[in-house]
């Protein structure tokens, strides 16, 4: 089969099997990353298990995914012809030190948790008419990989993976994006190649990750009671045939009450290059105060609605803004220094929410020195800010994260590390937010956050922080 200019990009079937290392899962956004990802999207699942616990069994039904489109161009391509995909044994997971990191007068630090909201702690977002099915295959097409042989397509596991399982593999969407995507309306045409993904041919060895994960999103709870759907009542997003799903991982509700019921010192911090963080302010508000079925003790976190912003208007400069809870036009705070910025984080109470430049990360090709700041000081020893975004890459030049350390106590102005310097930091203060494992975890995010705790205590300890 031909494509675009006679370009024989059939799929072949591979004769060769080695065994590599599991790899963990997730991907990218789909309007917050560069052009080369897909669109994902995740939520949590039912009844939580006890902190610690491994997650429950998952059943296999098959979701009602009303929403299948022929794509015939590209799956008559494919025409079931790929090569079967390798399966590999999971790895083993980690054990995690759960004690709290100290500072040196004893105190635990005050964490700053800055998370980014499609693919790291949601899946479907309220303002883009993408159904939960179709977002979540649309996921899987970018971890799941392979590789162009003499102008044919091989699969090379059947495991979804954040990372390439192995040198020169490239993502399923990768591949599509090259065939499909000339010019910047071609991209409806990818959304719909990606959107059915699993109930096609070239898909179906993926499909039990599919129906597992979209189970685990699956909401079980009565729809139209407390804690329900609707305008109201913000805790769900409706999928193909009036199906309903978690909005809000249920992960990031057993981090919330886990800071709190430890009496943590903590604020958490939307930052997100989408449109969506008004919705997720208001869910999480609502959701906190015991309307959660879930999670029924009601947390006194106090939630500004307002969504601020973090402006690049050029190069060196960075300009925040935040707004009073009760008004949308009055501002609580307008910075431009560096320091104040980092100190006006580190103050912050509660869940607040800022909507990043996402043109000036674009308009620098997708370069992380252009990306979201994150600030860093490692002479303050009260304070630990960590971000999670399915974005971040430690080695990769298109990050999203653009981490700005204060190179000395008190320096008004911070640097940015290059990207040698940020693989250090992974797991410390960056986390590449894993969907996949989000859904199947519900204690991922805490346990990735006691992971950056110990390490990042380790590394001052060390004195071993990249400069």
């Amino acid at each position: 089969m031909k494509f675009h200019g006679g370009e024989d990009m059939s799929i072949s079937r591979r004769s060769s099997d080695k065994t590599k290392e599991e790899m963990l899962i997730g991907d990218q956004d789909e309007d917050d990353t560069p052009s080369h990802d897909p669109t994902r999207l995740t939520a949590p699942a039912s009844s939580p298990p006890a902190y610690g616990t491994s997650p429950p069994a998952y059943g296999t039904s098959p979701p009602n995914n009303d929403r299948s489109r022929k794509h015939g161009r590209i799956h008559e391509m494919c025409n079931g012809k790929g090569s079967s995909p390798r399966s590999r044994s999971p790895s083993v997971t980690e054990a995690i030190p759960r004690s709290p990191r100290l500072d040196g007068s004893g105190r635990r630090k005050k964490l700053v948790l800055h998370v980014d909201l499609r693919n790291t702690i949601l899946v479907s977002d309220s303002v883009t008419n993408v159904a939960v099915e179709q977002a979540l295959n649309a996921f899987l097409t970018g971890a799941t990989w392979g590789q162009v042989d003499k102008g044919m397509w091989t699969w090379y596991s059947d495991q979804p993976s954040i990372t390439p399982p192995a040198p020169g593999q490239i993502t399923y969407y990768k591949f599509l994006e090259r065939l499909l995507v000339r010019t910047p309306s071609e991209r409806t045409a990818l959304r719909l190649a990606t959107g059915d993904f699993t109930s096609t041919p070239i898909g179906k060895d993926f499909r039990e990750h599919f129906d597992r994960h979209l189970l685990n999103l699956t909401w079980d709870y009565p729809v139209g009671e407390k804690g329900g759907g609707g305008e109201s009542q913000p805790l769900t997003m409706h999928g193909a045939g009036g199906k309903h799903y978690h909005y809000i991982l249920e992960g990031l509700y057993r981090l919330l009450h886990h800071l709190v019921e430890t009496r943590r010192d903590f604020s958490l911090v939307i930052r997100t290059y989408g449109l969506d963080a008004p919705n997720a302010l208001a869910s999480l508000a609502y959701g906190i105060k015991g309307n959660h079925p879930g999670f029924k003790r009601a947390l006194n976190v106090p939630v500004n609605k307002q969504t601020g912003s973090i402006r690049r208007p050029k190069e060196d400069v960075i300009v925040m803004e935040a707004y009073r809870p009760d008004s949308s036009t009055e501002l609580l705070a307008k910075l431009t220094h560096e320091r104040d910025i980092y100190r006006f984080l580190s103050r912050s109470q509660g869940i607040s929410g800022y909507k990043d430049d996402f043109l000036y990360w674009q308009n620098n090709g997708y370069n992380h020195h252009a990306g979201k700041p994150l600030w860093i000081d490692p002479h303050d020893r009260q304070h630990q800010h960590i971000i999670f975004d399915d974005n971040f890459r430690a080695l990769d030049e298109d990050s999203i994260v653009d981490v700005r350390v204060f190179s000395q106590e008190e320096a008004t102005r911070a640097y940015s590390l290059g990207k040698t310097q940020l693989s250090y930091l992974e797991d410390v203060c960056l986390v590449q937010a894993d969907l996949l494992t989000s859904i199947d975890d519900k204690d991922y995010f805490l346990r990735k956050v006691e992971l950056c705790e110990a390490n990042y205590a380790r590394m001052l300890k060390t004195n071993t922080f990249p400069s």
